[in-house]
């Protein structure tokens, strides 16, 4: 009976080692993933997340569909917008591209989601004309 469950327990731990290791698309890990997709025939701006800043740190956009694509240089880094649905994330030397809608015009805040990062500078401004 010792045996048996000297042997779940093992079971048990490798499977959540396992678990904890696979990358989900959130948090840090795997290539590249965005949580949606880009917008077909929406109009893209390009940014690049390194050393704790973005490049640019301004974006200019038209209200609604557009497509955000982000390079990370130097490590896992993400792309979010404050008061908008969408993020866009790539690990170190990876692109990806995700789609966002904002209608309505004015200036947002866009930001990186990774602990410590956007405490240490990591956002800009989006304007919605």
């Amino acid at each position: 009976m010792t045996r048996r469950i000297s042997a779940l327990l093992l079971v048990l731990a490798v499977t959540t080692v396992f678990a904890a290791c696979s990358d989900d698309g959130g948090g840090g890990g795997g290539d590249s993933s965005s949580s949606n997709q880009p917008i077909t025939g929406a109009p893209e701006v390009s940014v690049t997340g390194e050393n704790l800043s973005f490049t640019p740190d301004e974006l200019i956009v038209t209200a609604g569909d557009f497509n955000v694509k982000l390079t990370s240089e130097d490590q896992f880094h993400d792309f979010e917008i404050e008061d908008a649905d969408g993020l866009v994330q790539a690990s170190s030397g990876k692109t990806a591209a995700s789609g966002f809608t904002i209608d309505d015009p004015g200036e947002y805040t866009f930001f990186c989601t990774v602990p410590g990062h956007r405490a240490g500078g990591m956002e800009g401004t989006l304007t919605v004309e």
